[in-house]
Order: structure tokens, then sequence, then C-alpha cells
């Protein structure tokens, strides 16, 4: 055979494989993409090859694991607490809701933190639905991350009225796709 001929059958082969391996690629990848995700996933802890725990982890587990550093706790009330309280400077958005309440209540029992105490009387009253001390709880906080008396900025003055909060939670957390 001639040589042209040889290279020629050669590029053409070459040719078939790319399209069928882009057709193969491309059905995968559509094939995965379609999946549904699940709502809870399943995490399964090993230690030298045995199961420990096979269990269901919740959105919020994942968020707030049992061994979430106090640094992280005390992000996350500051950062929901600004959904209830009026502040000229709101540093982080997160949503209150029970599950995180909840979640971080338990993790905050099974830790010991510095200021397990606050955090716990923060997280109660907040889990029964009592957010009436929430400038004073949002304060706290902001003054143990280093809150200047002196300059105020960021320092909560108010409680939000309903549709200011409702406009918050619009502006400030319906766009949030990591927080849903």
């Amino acid at each position: 055979m001639k040589r042209t001929t040889k290279s020629v059958i050669s590029i053409i082969v070459i040719f078939i494989f790319i399209i069928f391996g882009g057709a193969f690629g491309y059905l995968k990848f559509n094939e995965h993409m379609g999946k549904p995700v699940p709502e809870k996933e399943k995490a399964i802890v090993e230690n030298d090859g045995l199961i420990l725990e096979n269990k269901p982890v919740t959105k919020e587990e994942l968020l707030y694991p049992d061994n979430l550093i106090e640094h992280k706790v005390n992000e996350a009330i500051h950062n929901m607490s600004h959904q209830k309280v009026e502040a000229s400077v709101k540093w982080g958005h997160t949503e209150i809701t029970q599950e995180k309440v909840d979640r971080l209540l338990a993790v905050c029992k099974m830790n010991d933190y510095k200021y397990k105490e606050l955090y716990i009387s923060i997280l109660e009253r907040w889990s029964k639905g009592d957010f009436s001390h929430a400038v004073e709880d949002h304060n706290a906080i902001w003054e143990m991350q280093g809150g200047e008396e002196s300059r105020n900025a960021g320092r909560a003055t108010r409680l939000l009225r309903p549709e200011e909060e409702q406009a918050y939670i619009e502006h400030n957390l319906k766009a949030d796709l990591y927080d849903k």
C-alpha cells in the first residue's frame, strides 16, 4: 500500500475514534447531570476498614459538623442575627431556620467552647422562636468579634419590623444558592 493511503486510513480511524469518544463522553455527562440530587447523602466513617457509622446526613450536619470550631459557631450566630436586627453595617448573611438553630444548639452542647453558655442561651431562645433579645445577642457576638464601641459601625440598634425583615430576606438571602 502506498504511504499516503496508509496515512489517510490512519487519519480516518483516528477521526472516527474522536467522534465516538466525544459522543460517549457527551452521553455520560448528560446522564450524570440528569440525575436528581438526593436530599440526604449517606456518610460512611471507617476506622481500619471497619464501618463505624452509616446514616443519613442532613444539610445542617454538613454545614455544622460535630467538631465545628468555636469561631464558626460564633460566625453562624452573628450572620443569622442580621436577619432580625438593624445595624449600619452587616457582614455575612445566613437565613435563620429551625433546623440550623437546632443543629447549632446540639453542636454547642457537645463541645467545650469558651462562650458555650452564651451560645446555648441564645440558641435555646431562638429555637423556641423568641428573638426579643436579638439586638443584645447580636451585640454580644459582635463585641467578641472585635466590634468597637467607639466606632459603632455594625452595632445593632433595634429589632427589624416584620416588613423590614422580609425585605432583608428577599434582598440578602433568597439569592444565596449556597444557603438553600
